[in-house]
């Protein structure tokens, strides 16, 4: 975690030393990325990074949570269940839908993401992906709960059970797309949703015909 000293600047200077931060990691890998740069291209002084953050570790650490809280925060809106009557399935096909259209207005972000999920920076990967799951388990855990409540998912098993369940497929699903992207040339963001709905359609069939409810 950064120290006190960055959580002391105002939230515009902070955004800016991330996005900065995230642009440097995105175009030059960990081991090139320069900190001098990110702090000339943040209007900081190197030193002041210092002050701010131990090392370039953590500060790339860092840039991944901040990613990550930024895209759920932005998109927050289509990762709360505004009907508590719908069916959870059916939501989870709509909120993808919806949330797709806008993942452009943070085009370098979610490579940023989709760069660290797919191993570009491998030798930080089981760091990095300890905080995508902690995000990650976070939303599913709270789905789950919100499906047992309105009756659209079943009761028999614990909801952690089937929070992992849904994290292994949703998971692997992912790295489908990313993959099958970057195959083509493009990144995820490239992709329109007609591209990937098939996948979507394919894998909430399956999550909904093992842990639906049957009426």
């Amino acid at each position: 975690m950064p120290k006190d000293t960055f959580f002391n600047l105002n939230e515009e200077k902070q955004e800016k030393i991330m996005r900065t931060a995230v642009s440097e990691f995105s175009n030059n890998g960990f081991e090139n990325a320069n900190i001098g740069n990110i702090a000339k291209n943040a209007s900081v002084a190197k030193g002041s990074m210092y002050q701010y953050f131990e090392n370039k570790k953590e500060l790339f650490l860092f840039s991944l949570q901040w990613s990550l809280e930024l895209v759920m925060n932005k998109y927050g809106k289509y990762l709360v269940l505004a009907d508590d009557n719908i069916n959870i399935f059916d939501y989870l096909y709509q909120s993808s839908k919806d949330m797709w259209s806008q993942i452009n207005d943070e085009r370098e972000v979610i490579i940023f993401i989709q760069d660290v999920f797919l191993g570009k920076y491998n030798h930080l990967t089981n760091e990095s992906m300890k905080y995508m799951m902690k995000v990650s388990d976070e939303y599913i855990l709270k789905i789950v709960q919100d499906g047992k409540r309105n009756g659209s998912i079943r009761t028999d098993i614990e909801d952690e059970i089937i929070a992992l369940f849904i994290t292994g497929v949703s998971m692997k699903i992912k790295e489908r797309m990313m993959n099958r992207a970057r195959e083509a040339g493009e990144d995820i963001v490239d992709e329109g949703f007609e591209v990937i709905e098939k996948d979507i359609k394919s894998m909430i069939e399956l999550l909904k015909n093992g842990l639906g409810t049957k009426s």
